[in-house]
C-alpha cells in the first residue's frame, strides 16, 4: 500500500504533474488555434462591415456629386458643340474660297467650270451642321440654318433657291450680283462663328475649373473617408490582438505558476527543513 509519505518520497507524484503540465500545453494551444481562427473570421467580418459602402461616395456631399455630373453632361455637351461650330468655320472659309473660283470662272466665261465650282458649292453646304447652342446657353444665330435652307449662290427669280448652272441667271451681272451677296453672306456668317467660337472657349474653360475644383472636393471627402475606416480598421485589428495577447499570457501565466508547483512539491531538494513535505520525506 502506498501511503502519503510514499507518494512524496516518489517520482510518481512529479512525474504526474509534469505529464499533466506538458499535455496542457498542446490542448491550449488546439484550443487557442481554434479561438484564433474564430477570432480572424469575426475580425474579417468585422472588417467588412466597416468597409462595406453601398457606393464609394456615401459621406460624399451629395451636391458635390450632383455638381460633377452636370458639370460633365454640360462639357459633353459643350463639346459636341465645338465640334459642330468649328466644323461650320472650316467649311464658311471653303466657301469664300470657293466664290472666289466661280468669279474667276464667271469672268473666263468658263461654263462648265462655273457648273462645277456651283455644284462643289451646294455639295459643301451640306457638310455644314446646325449646332445646337441651346444645351450651353449659346443662342446666336449664325445663318447656317438659313444658308442650308435655301443655299449660298441663289438664282435671280427671287424664289430663294440654290442655283446649279449658270442658266439659272439673265446675264452675267445677276451672275456677279448674286456671287457678291454671297461672298457678303459668307463673311457674316464666319465672323458670327468665330464670335461663337470665342464664346464657347471662354465657357470650356470655365467649366473645367469648375468641373476640377469639384473632383478634388469629392476626392478629398473620399480620401477623408478612407483614412477614417482605416483608423477604425486598425482598432478593431488592436482590439482581437489584445485579446488574443491577453489569452496567450493567461496560458502562459498559469503555465508558470503550474510549473513552479510543481517544482516546489515534488522536488525532495526543493523542501524547506521542518516543513510538513520534509518531515514526511
Amino acid at each position: 500500500m502506498v501511503g502519503a509519505a510514499d507518494l512524496f518520497s516518489t517520482n510518481f507524484a512529479k512525474g504526474f504533474a509534469t505529464t499533466a503540465s506538458i499535455s496542457a500545453r498542446p490542448n491550449f494551444e488546439l484550443q487557442f488555434n481554434i479561438l484564433q481562427n474564430t477570432v480572424i473570421e469575426r475580425l474579417n467580418t468585422k472588417i467588412d462591415e466597416v468597409t462595406a459602402d453601398d457606393g464609394l461616395n456615401n459621406n460624399i456631399d451629395v451636391f458635390l456629386l450632383d455638381s460633377e455630373k452636370r458639370l460633365r453632361r454640360f462639357g459633353n455637351d459643350l463639346n459636341e458643340f465645338i465640334f459642330d461650330n468649328s466644323r461650320n468655320i472650316n467649311a464658311a472659309g471653303g466657301l469664300a474660297g470657293q466664290l472666289d473660283d466661280l468669279e474667276s470662272a464667271l469672268n473666263a466665261n468658263d461654263t462648265d467650270e462655273f457648273n462645277t465650282i456651283l455644284g462643289k458649292i451646294n455639295e459643301t453646304l451640306g457638310n455644314t451642321h446646325v449646332s445646337n447652342g441651346t444645351t450651353v446657353g449659346i443662342f446666336i444665330d449664325d445663318g447656317i440654318q438659313k444658308l442650308r435652307r435655301e443655299g449660298l449662290v441663289t438664282k435671280d427669280d427671287g424664289s430663294n433657291t440654290a442655283a446649279t448652272s449658270r442658266s439659272d441667271f439673265a446675264d452675267d451681272a445677276a451672275a456677279q450680283a448674286a456671287i457678291d451677296a454671297a461672298r457678303s453672306q459668307v463673311t457674316t456668317i464666319a465672323q458670327v462663328l468665330l464670335l461663337k467660337a470665342e464664346g464657347a472657349e471662354n465657357v470650356r474653360q470655365n467649366t473645367e475649373k469648375n468641373l476640377s475644383a469639384t473632383i478634388l472636393q469629392i476626392q478629398a471627402a473620399q480620401i477623408a473617408d478612407q483614412a477614417e475606416k482605416a483608423s477604425e480598421i486598425a482598432k478593431v485589428r488592436e482590439e482581437y490582438s489584445q485579446l488574443l495577447n491577453t489569452l496567450s499570457l493567461a496560458f502562459e501565466s498559469s503555465q508558470a505558476i503550474v510549473d513552479q508547483l510543481s517544482e516546489k512539491l515534488f522536488n525532495p531538494n526543493a523542501a524547506l527543513p521542518g516543513s510538513a513535505v520534509n518531515i514526511l520525506l
